[in-house]
């Protein structure tokens, strides 16, 4: 196939084409819940051999830092953990190589929670993740033919991210993760505990200040 005609756009469209859906292949644990997802190693393995193919090159050009902070969560036992939270802001670039005037950039926000010295890291990977994963429409959903009669019964509460010990906590603060999600652009059942604890930060700061 001749593919040094194409445009940028003719490219992803067909890059895009070509990818079916990445397996989740990860086992996140996050204040007592866990949920599957898709690692970048899985995204890279897919995405790389098609670039190559179609003569695409793809980068981050820019990240920034839009929030930065000290997340405490508490176990289902009520032992406390503080983390280190980061939001970071990428700009994402595709370059069509055989016309390298030709580019597309996207941004796309990673949130990264870690004990150490892991935050900006895993921030990074998951921004980086999620541009590519949006640019070419790859599929990370559960297959629902796949999903058994029982599975399948599970509540949206059954379901979600966020642990009971962040729900309670955002009940205090009446957080309400119906408007959260809608403001954030995401299912509810994709919410996490680091998504939620923002917010409640956020009404907390609001009502310090009003109350000052």
């Amino acid at each position: 196939m001749e593919t040094k005609s194409l445009n940028l756009f003719q490219k992803l469209s067909k890059i895009s084409s070509e990818i079916k859906s990445a397996e989740k292949d990860l086992e996140i644990s996050i204040g007592g819940a866990k949920y599957k997802a898709v690692s970048e190693s899985v995204i890279l393995n897919i995405v790389k051999p098609l670039e190559e193919k179609y003569g695409v090159y793809s980068y981050p050009t820019s990240r920034a830092i839009v929030d930065s902070n000290l997340v405490t969560t508490k176990d289902r036992n009520g032992t406390e953990k503080t983390q280190f939270f980061e939001r970071i802001e990428t700009v994402y670039r595709f370059v069509n190589i055989d016309n390298p005037s030709e580019v597309i950039d996207i941004t796309s926000y990673g949130d990264g929670l870690d004990n150490g010295d892991k935050s900006v890291g895993k921030a990074m990977t998951y921004a980086d993740k999620y541009a590519l994963m949006k640019a070419y429409k790859i599929v990370t959903g559960d297959d629902p033919d796949k999903v058994g009669s029982e599975e399948g019964k599970k509540t949206v509460s059954e379901t979600m991210k966020v642990s009971e010990t962040v729900k309670k906590q955002a009940a205090l603060f009446n957080v309400s993760l119906d408007k959260l999600a809608i403001y954030l652009k995401k299912k509810i059942t994709d919410l996490t505990d680091a998504d939620v604890l923002e917010a409640i930060e956020v009404k907390r700061k609001a009502a310090e200040k009003k109350n000052g």
